[in-house]
């Protein structure tokens, strides 16, 4: 087994640990969030652990992540779903700050 199997071993398996029918914290919610973002390629760590930029199945892992996370925002407070967008907003995912107009243009 490579090291990028391994990790990508680890990862599946914390993934599926944080989903809403193992684990009733919803705090798993906040770290499934994390990890959908280191995954996505943020300065974020996955379960603690700063990824190598090699994982095998990044794609597939991140896609679970995501479902998993969707499964939690319609279990949690709106406080909660609040605190994971603004966690992930942090990270450059999803909504932003809005794009501010272009400037004019002038007619030569």
């Amino acid at each position: 087994m490579t090291a990028t199997s391994e990790t990508a071993t680890w990862l599946q398996e914390q993934i599926e640990a944080h989903a809403p029918d193992k684990e009733s914290d919803p705090s798993a919610a906040a770290r499934l969030a994390e990890a959908y973002a280191a995954l996505a390629g943020a300065k974020a760590p996955a379960f603690g652990m700063n990824l190598p930029e090699q994982v095998d199945n990044r794609d597939v892992l991140r896609q679970r992540s995501l479902e998993l996370l969707k499964q939690w925002l319609a279990k949690v407070d709106p406080e909660m779903k609040e605190k994971i967008r603004a966690q992930l907003a942090g990270y450059g995912i999803g909504s932003g700050p809005p794009i501010p107009p272009a400037p004019p243009v002038e007619d030569a």
